[in-house]
């Protein structure tokens, strides 16, 4: 079977940064709101998304620099400050002792764990901070969506297309065009390749 994730670049662990992330809606349908007048007017399901992007910084060590919904996917510009080392203190006395032989760590990059077979990896984006940003982000949606649809007595539906692209974002001119491009994205709906003209299960009210 293809590797449908073959295109993540591994060169990077994906747990520092500044990426651009799109999210889309399940069958991209236009769930999130629509537009009108060069304004996006979100429904109640694109509230929830709006109020979950803007929550994600309270929850994960990163910066939202940019973001915009539209009516069924999501732009967000995301900044993962390289972690900082934590030095552990030398007990008194201990550098006297010789210290004793362990047994030898498989070294994992990120926090992947290693396959059953032993097999090293070189994949290890599924672990990584951005990975864990964007799936507590979709559940967290899922669940306030589910939340208020079961106290409307409407049925749940599913809210994300799975998995999402991301675009590791490598110098100023870069970041300047996307961050142009996502304050521009309303405006330029009607050639947007994500507008698929096909407008169902729309939760507005």
């Amino acid at each position: 079977m293809t590797d449908r994730h073959a295109f993540r670049a591994k060169w990077h662990d994906y747990n520092e940064g500044v990426f651009f992330v799109t999210i889309c809606s399940c069958e991209k349908r236009h769930v999130f709101g629509h537009i009108s007048d060069e304004e996006m007017r979100l429904s109640k399901l694109g509230h929830i998304v709006k109020d979950n992007i803007e929550a994600i910084p309270q929850h994960h060590n990163c910066e939202l620099w940019n973001y915009v919904v539209m009516p069924n996917h999501i732009h967000m510009v995301i900044y993962i400050p390289t972690p900082v080392a934590v030095a552990i203190p030398t007990p008194v006395g201990a550098q006297y002792i010789a210290p004793a032989e362990s047994p030898a760590v498989p070294q994992t990059p990120g926090c992947l764990r290693l396959p059953r077979h032993g097999d090293a990896v070189d994949d290890y984006y599924f672990n990584s901070q951005l990975a864990v940003i964007v799936r507590t982000f979709k559940a967290s949606v899922t669940r306030d969506a589910h939340i208020t649809m079961r106290a409307q007595c409407i049925a749940p539906l599913q809210v994300w297309q799975r998995n999402y692209h991301e675009h590791i974002i490598r110098n100023q001119r870069e970041l300047d065009n996307i961050m142009e491009y996502i304050n521009d994205n309303i405006n330029r709906w009607s050639n947007d390749c994500y507008n698929n003209y096909e407008i169902v299960n729309l939760w507005i009210n």
